[in-house]
């Protein structure tokens, strides 16, 4: 048998190269701690090259309405779509289609996170993600919405927090009443499908017109900040109230497309 302290220094010998090669990831941030050597989506719903990756699950959102009196919204999100790509930022940031503009209203279960609040515990963990959408739509055709319609939002003015990466907008409830209805009708669909993430109770609604898919320059952090100030300053002129129509229930293969099975009625 292999001498043990010749096994324990070889032992310790990996575990030196495993933290030299984590300690190489690993980016300084400039205030003393470290960050990934990519942004969290890479790798996740994006590969380092900016191309969709595979992402497959289902969710319960709402469109943003493309045609008609509510379209105001719409028509401020191709103005950021047409000019993004003008700015040097625009090279690490990957944009999604404007088709799949959408607010989430509650979460699903996707095939990458089987675990724990973020799946159904009353169905396997090795469930095909076919039959996991099949069970949910089951559940959900027999929800009761009860909810005032239209969802009334508006654009939160508020700065990005520290490193928040491009290119979220997020919103707001239009008043209280908005609020605690949201917050009811989330709260009913996850006891409908058994599923609570993490951070339920403090869920911050958005809409998402790209994911990042590298790390800003401290110039390009600069320049990110002051256009989403001048886009959703005209967002908010163009829409002063964001008004959605009934929750979908969608499935999706990745983030360029949110396919409606049906709205909830």
């Amino acid at each position: 048998m292999p001498d043990p302290d010749t096994v324990r220094r070889a032992l310790l010998g990996v575990l030196g190269t495993s933290l030299l090669a984590t300690s190489a990831r690993a980016q300084p941030t400039g205030d003393g701690s470290s960050r990934p050597d990519r942004p969290p989506d890479v790798g996740r719903k994006f590969w380092p090259d900016g191309r969709v990756k595979p992402f497959m699950g289902n969710t319960i959102i709402c469109h943003l309405p493309q045609q008609g009196e509510n379209a105001a919204a719409f028509g401020a999100l191709l103005d950021i779509y047409r000019e993004a790509p003008a700015h040097a930022f625009s090279r690490k940031i990957t944009l999604l289609p404007p088709s799949s503009y959408h607010m989430t209203v509650f979460g699903g279960a996707n095939d990458v996170e089987r675990k724990s609040g973020l799946w159904p515990s009353t169905i396997p963990l090795d469930a095909p993600m076919a039959d996991c959408d099949h069970l949910l739509g089951d559940r959900l055709r027999a929800f009761a919405l009860d909810c005032d319609l239209p969802l009334r939002m508006r654009v939160d003015p508020a700065e990005p927090a520290p490193g928040e990466g491009p290119l979220t907008l997020r919103l707001l409830p239009a008043d209280a009443a908005e609020d605690r209805k949201l917050r009811i009708l989330r709260d009913r669909l996850s006891a409908c499908l058994d599923i609570r993430a993490p951070g339920h109770d403090r869920y911050r609604f958005h809409i998402t017109i790209a994911y990042q898919i590298d790390w800003l320059t401290a110039a390009e952090e600069q320049d990110y900040r002051a256009a989403l100030r001048l886009w959703k300053a005209r967002l908010r002129d163009a829409s002063p109230l964001i008004l959605l129509g009934a929750p979908e229930y969608c499935t999706l293969k990745d983030m360029f497309a949110f396919q409606r099975q049906f709205f909830l009625a």
